[in-house]
C-alpha cells in the first residue's frame, strides 16, 4: 500500500519528508556553532540518502538545505580541529571523527540524488538542470574527507575510489561532467570533472610529505588551478596518470606504451603546471595581491615551497624511489629543530683555525675543533625503531607517546646506533594506518654547524633590514653547511634560520682567521624553522 501511495504522490516517513518540512525542523537548531548539531545534521544526511520512497526533486531540495544548514558548523569545527591539529587529544579527534562522518554522508547524499535521476524516479525530470551541481558537491564533500584523511596522515582506502566514478561516468554519458556551475555562493565556476581531477591531483602529488599547514595551502591552490589540469581518453605526455571507471582503485601513473580502454581515463598537470609556474615568479618578485594568495597566514615562500611540490609529483616524470633499501632493526637517536642539531653536529668554533673551501672540505689546524657541542642542549634525544635504510634515507617507526612533533617536514637530527656522528634530515612522509610509520630523508651524513655574521646585499644594510624587508633581524645566524648534499645548478646547499633568507643576501662564514664570505642565491625550501637555500663562495674574502 505505501509503495503504490508513493507511485502516486506519497511522502516518504521520515521528519524531513520535503523541503517544507526540512526547514521546520532546521528552524528547530539551536543557534550557534556546536559539534553536537553537526552529529545531528550528518545522521539526517545519512537518514534521508537512505530512506526509501523520496521523489528525486524533493531529496534534492532537503540536501541542499541540510548542506546549508551543516556548511558554518562544518567550517568553524574544521578551522578548531586545524588550529589544535598538533595535539592529537581525544576532543581533537572527536571533531575529526565527526568532520569525516559529516562530508562523507554529504558526498553519498549528493551521489544518492545523481542515482534517482539516473534510474528515473519520480521528480527526475524537473532537476536535470540541477545534476551537474549535485555530482560537483558531491565530489566537493568528498575531497573535503579525503584531505582530512591527509592531514592525519590515514592513507584513503582503496575502495573509496569506486564510489567517485560511478556518478562521474553516468555524468559523462549525459555530458553534464565539464558543464559550468557554481557549486557555492561567492565562488568562481567548477565542474563535476575539476572536482574529481582536484581530489586525484592532491592524491598524486604525495600528500603524506606535506606538514598540514602546506597540505591545506596545496589543497587551496588545486582547487583554483584543478579545471586547467590535464584530461584525456589517451595516454598522452601531459596525462600520465590513469585510472578505470570501471575498475575502481586510485590513479597511478601509467607505462610506457599503455593502451586505451572504453574505461580508461588520464590526467595530468597540463596546463596548471605552467599557471603554478606564472604563480611561482609572481611569489619570487613579492608580487603576489591578496587575492591570489590563498589566505593571509601563507607566505611567499611557503607558496613557493607548496607549488615546487606540486609541479614535481604532477609533472611528466615524478619523484620515484632511486635507492633500493635494506632491512634494518637497530634504534636511532632523533632530535628535532635547528638549534639542537647545531648543537650535536660536528661544529666550527670562533678562532679554532679551521677552513672551509669551496668544496666544503674541512680542514682543522688542531683536531681538537671537531667535537659534539654538549652545553645547553635544548632537547632530549628520542629512541625509534629503525626498520630500513637506503642510502639517502631510512624508515622508523615512533613509539608510543614519542613523535609527538614530528610531521612531514620537520627538520632532524639522525644518530644511528653505534655510531658517534650526527646526520642531518627531514621528515617526509608519515603512514598512520598501522602505528605511525616515519620516513626520513637524509640531507647529510658530514654536516658542520657554523655561524653567519650577516653583512648585507645590494643596497640593503644589516641595520636597516628589518624595517625594509620585515623578515630579517639579526646581525648572527646559525647555519648548517651540507658538503656531501646534492647541489641546485651547481651551487652547494645549506640550511638557515627561518625567515632569514633574503635574495642576494651576503654572509660571512665565521671561522676566525679564516673566514669566508658566500652569498645566498636560490630559495629552496621553507621548513617550520628552517630554510634551505644554495649559495656561492664569493671571491674577495679572508683566506
Amino acid at each position: 500500500m505505501l509503495d503504490w501511495l508513493r507511485q502516486f504522490g506519497g511522502k516518504p516517513d521520515h521528519p524531513l519528508r520535503d523541503a517544507r518540512a526540512a526547514q521546520e525542523v532546521l528552524a528547530g537548531l539551536p543557534e550557534g556553532v556546536s559539534l553536537e548539531t553537526l552529529e545531528q545534521v550528518s545522521h539526517w544526511v545519512a537518514s534521508v540518502k537512505d530512506t526509501p520512497g523520496f521523489a528525486c526533486d524533493d531529496r534534492l531540495a532537503v540536501m541542499c538545505l541540510l548542506d546549508a544548514a551543516g556548511a558554518k558548523h562544518a567550517a568553524a569545527l574544521f578551522t578548531e580541529f586545524f588550529a589544535k591539529i598538533h595535539q592529537q587529544d581525544r576532543s581533537t579527534r572527536k571533531i575529526w571523527d565527526a568532520l569525516c562522518d559529516y562530508w562523507g554522508a554529504l558526498a553519498e547524499g549528493y551521489a544518492q540524488c545523481v542515482a534517482d535521476f539516473e534510474h528515473g524516479e519520480k521528480g527526475a525530470k524537473s532537476v536535470e538542470g540541477e545534476m551537474p551541481l549535485a555530482l560537483a558537491r558531491a565530489l566537493r564533500a568528498a575531497s573535503q574527507r579525503f584531505k582530512l584523511r591527509h592531514l592525519r596522515f590515514v592513507a584513503v582506502e582503496s575502495k573509496a575510489w569506486a564510489p567517485l566514478y560511478r556518478p562521474y561516468a553516468f555524468a559523462e554519458l549525459k555530458a553534464f561532467d565539464d558543464r559550468p556551475v557554481i557549486a557555492y555562493a561567492h565562488e568562481v565556476h567548477t565542474t563535476a570533472r575539476a572536482e574529481l581531477q582536484k581530489i586525484m591531483l592532491l592524491y598524486l602529488a604525495a600528500p603524506h610529505e606535506f606538514p598540514p599547514a602546506q597540505l591545506e595551502l596545496a589543497f587551496r591552490i588545486l582547487a583554483r588551478f584543478a579545471v586547467s589540469a590535464g584530461w584525456s581518453r589517451v595516454p598522452q605526455a601531459e596525462c600520465n596518470f590513469g585510472f578505470n571507471l570501471a575498475a575502481g582503485g586510485p590513479p597511478a601513473l601509467v607505462p610506457a606504451k599503455e593502451a586505451p580502454g572504453a574505461n580508461k581515463r588520464f590526467v595530468g598537470g597540463g596546463q596548471a603546471l605552467s599557471k603554478l609556474g606564472e604563480l611561482r615568479v609572481l611569489c619570487e618578485k613579492n608580487m603576489l595581491s591578496e587575492e591570489l594568495r590563498f589566505g593571509s597566514e601563507f607566505s611567499p615562500t611557503q607558496i613557493i615551497t607548496v607549488i615546487e611540490h606540486l609541479q614535481a609529483y604532477l609533472g611528466v616524470d615524478p619523484p620515484r624511489r632511486r635507492y633500493a633499501r635494506t632491512k634494518a632493526s637497530d634504534s636511532v637517536s632523533v632530535v628535532h629543530g635547528l638549534k639542537p642539531i647545531c648543537q650535536r653536529v660536528t661544529r666550527i668554533e670562533l678562532g679554532s683555525g679551521a677552513s672551509l673551501n669551496e668544496d666544503m672540505e674541512l680542514k682543522a689546524k688542531t683536531a681538537n675543533i671537531m667535537k659534539l657541542v654538549a652545553e645547553e642542549v635544548d632537547s632530549t634525544a628520542e629512541s625509534w625503531k629503525q626498520q630500513d635504510q637506503s642510502e639517502w634515507g631510512l624508515g622508523a617507526e615512533i613509539p608510543p607517546n614519542l613523535g609527538k612533533w614530528a610531521e612531514p617536514g620537520k627538520l632532524c637530527g639522525i644518530q644511528l646506533q653505534g655510531q658517534k656522528d650526527w646526520w642531518v634530515g627531514i621528515i617526509r612522509r608519515l603512514d598512520a594506518n598501522a602505528g605511525l610509520h616515519c620516513g626520513i630523508r637524509v640531507f647529510s651524513k658530514r654536516p658542520v654547524s657554523v655561524w653567519l655574521r650577516v653583512l648585507g646585499a645590494g643596497d640593503h644594510q644589516a641595520d636597516n633590514w628589518a624595517s625594509s624587508t620585515g623578515s630579517f633581524s639579526f646581525d648572527y645566524m646559525r647555519a648548517i653547511m651540507l658538503p656531501d648534499a646534492l647541489k641546485s645548478h651547481d651551487h652547494p646547499v645549506m640550511i638557515l634560520e627561518n625567515k632569514s633568507y633574503v635574495p642576494g643576501q651576503l654572509c660571512e662564514v665565521m671561522m676566525g682567521e679564516h673566514s669566508r664570505l658566500i652569498k645566498l642565491v636560490e630559495f629552496l625550501e621553507e621548513g617550520e624553522d628552517y630554510v634551505r637555500a644554495a649559495f656561492e663562495w664569493q671571491q674577495g674574502g679572508k683566506a
